[in-house]
């Protein structure tokens, strides 16, 4: 269920911050603003992050009921555990501090790494463990991989939209299966 929550949180969020005038990335920013954000694409996206652990936690814990999780799935949770942490200190600080998310290189780009690298360790697992079908996993692992190139600042933070999509379906598919 966190899936089908989280899912369209995440779809709303990226269009609504998508609608907003154009950032900048790196040395972009010496003269053009930053992409500032609202209340319409925070929100849904704090959800979203927050349905994702959710749902992440879940599938490890499928997995490990199967077959045990091994180390790829210790690593796989612990990887994604950090990434979220160095993530949400970064939206506290952003929110309530610097609003300048490119001001904080050391907390996003690690966490958006290791939220990835878990992801990619966790889709392992779960298509190891068979809790998913081969395609739907091999769909996530596809779609996990595009998250790195996304950026809040201009349209390619759409390319998160087909990873939350593929979370949404992987949703059905365990809500079918019961």
């Amino acid at each position: 269920m966190a899936s089908l929550v989280g899912g369209p949180a995440w779809v709303v969020a990226c269009l609504a911050h998508n609608s907003l005038p154009q950032g900048c990335i790196d040395e972009g920013c010496v003269d053009h603003a930053m992409r500032e954000s609202t209340p319409a694409a925070e929100v849904p996206f704090v959800v979203a992050g927050v349905m994702l652990a959710a749902t992440g936690v879940g599938l490890l814990a499928l997995a490990r009921a199967r077959t045990g999780l091994g180390r790829s799935g210790v690593a796989a949770g612990v990887a994604g555990a950090v990434g979220c942490a160095l993530l949400a200190v970064a939206l506290v600080v952003s929110t309530f501090v610097d609003n300048n998310w490119n001001g904080m290189p050391g907390l996003v780009v690690p966490g958006v790494l290791l939220l990835v690298l878990g992801l990619v360790l966790g889709v392992v697992v779960v298509l190891r463990a068979r809790v998913l079908p081969t395609w739907c996993a091999i769909s996530l692992l596809a779609s996990a991989v595009l998250l790195p190139f996304a950026n809040e600042q201009t349209s390619r933070i759409l390319l998160a939209v087909p990873f939350r999509l593929c979370w949404m379906g992987a949703g059905v598919v365990l809500l079918r299966r019961r």
